[in-house]
Order: C-alpha cells, then sequence, then structure tokens
C-alpha cells in the first residue's frame, strides 16, 4: 500500500481541530470516502469529512467550535439540519470549499477502530466502512460508492459484507437484490478521480461478474 497522502491541506486541518478536541473525538469518529482512502486503500481523491456518533450529540456544540475555528483559520461557513447529518459548508475563499458531516449514526461498530491523530480521534475499521459501502451501493446510486467497493472487494467477500450488513444494521440482504443493484454500474459515465489505476470498463465488467456469482448462488 503506498505512503502518499489523499488529504488536502484543509482536509488535515479539519482533522487536527476536531483531533485536538476532547468533546469531540470523544463522541465522533472518522468514517467515509475519505477516510477509506488516506487511511487504507489510498484509492482515489475524495473531498468531503465524515464524522459519526453512535449517540445524539447537540449540534450547537458542535457549531461553536466550528465558530471558533473560523475565526482563527480565515474561513467562514454555512450549517443546516438533514435528518440524522449536521451538514457544515466550510469556506475558505478562492474557491476552496469543503464539505463537513456530522451524523449521527446509532449502529454499534463491528470493530473498534484505531486512534490517528490527537489525544483520541479514531478512524472506522475497515469492515465497518466496508458493510456501509455495501449497504449504500444497495440504498443509493452514485459511482463512488461502487469505486469504493471495487476496491474493498479484493479484500473482503461480498458474503463476508452481507454478513457484516446482517449483524451491523439487523437486515438481511437478498443476493439477487444485491446483484440488481450492483448492475446499477452501467448507467454511470465517468469516475471520480482515481490515485490507483482503474477504469470505467473495468469496473463494469468486475461487477456484472459479481453479479452472475450471486444470480448463480442464489438459484442453487
Amino acid at each position: 500500500m503506498g505512503k502518499v497522502g489523499v488529504l488536502t491541506g484543509r482536509q488535515k486541518l479539519i482533522l487536527e481541530l476536531v483531533g485536538g478536541e476532547n468533546e469531540l473525538y470523544s463522541r465522533f469518529y472518522f468514517t467515509g470516502g475519505t477516510a477509506l482512502s488516506e487511511y487504507y486503500l489510498k484509492h482515489r481523491e475524495s473531498v468531503d469529512l465524515d464524522f459519526f456518533s453512535e449517540t445524539q450529540f447537540d449540534t450547537q456544540m458542535v457549531a461553536t467550535f466550528l465558530d471558533e475555528w473560523a475565526r482563527v483559520n480565515n474561513f467562514k461557513f454555512s450549517s443546516e439540519q438533514v435528518g440524522p447529518v449536521f451538514i457544515n459548508q466550510l469556506d475558505f475563499g478562492r474557491g476552496k470549499k469543503l464539505k463537513v458531516d456530522f451524523v449521527y449514526f446509532p449502529h454499534k461498530q463491528l470493530e473498534e477502530g484505531k486512534i490517528i491523530l490527537g489525544r483520541g480521534l479514531k478512524v472506522d475499521s475497515l469492515l465497518d466502512i466496508a458493510a456501509n459501502k455495501l449497504l449504500a451501493a444497495i440504498q443509493r446510486s452514485e459511482v463512488k460508492d461502487y469505486v469504493d467497493l471495487y476496491f474493498l472487494l479484493q479484500e473482503f467477500s461480498v458474503w463476508d459484507l452481507r454478513e457484516a450488513v446482517r449483524v451491523k444494521f439487523g437486515r438481511e440482504t437478498d443476493p439477487l437484490v444485491i446483484a440488481s443493484h450492483l448492475m446499477l454500474v452501467e448507467d454511470f459515465e465517468y469516475l471520480p478521480l482515481m490515485v490507483k489505476p482503474l477504469t470505467l470498463p473495468e469496473l463494469i465488467e468486475f461487477y456484472r461478474q459479481e453479479a452472475k456469482k450471486l444470480g448463480r448462488t442464489a438459484v442453487e
């Protein structure tokens, strides 16, 4: 695995700030595509920062920290609550922006993450991110999830992740349903900016084969 990081200076700044505040790093862990790429796969560029909490939290507490950071580090931000997601759009000027989400995510992690910054900010485990990504691929259709899952399926089998989804979310996933959602990859026209080599035809062919295997297993 390569040692070159994928984080931008702005992403590093916010991670360090979160990692320096006990009220934040004791409640939240770093997860999502950016965490996956920086700390595990080094496979693609990713722009958002996602922090999950298994318990409900005070958004005003988070906003207070953001307000202080904005004054010290010369950026502006706007916030909105959409369901369990506290969305923050940070504007550093000259077109440089960063989306930072703090999310109430009441699902116990399958494995404990490792400390990455400060006195205790943890990154989500690879298995947990993989389970989240399989469920995301079933629930929505975004090319980044399919790219992430492509690389994760070099580490786990789809059956491993199906079981992880069952344990973590209490949800049974029909192999044929998984197969049908994987084939939505054919609707995509481009990939995100990649660090590791991957083409859209390669991605499509990979999921065609995965869908075939799932289909055969489902009818046996």
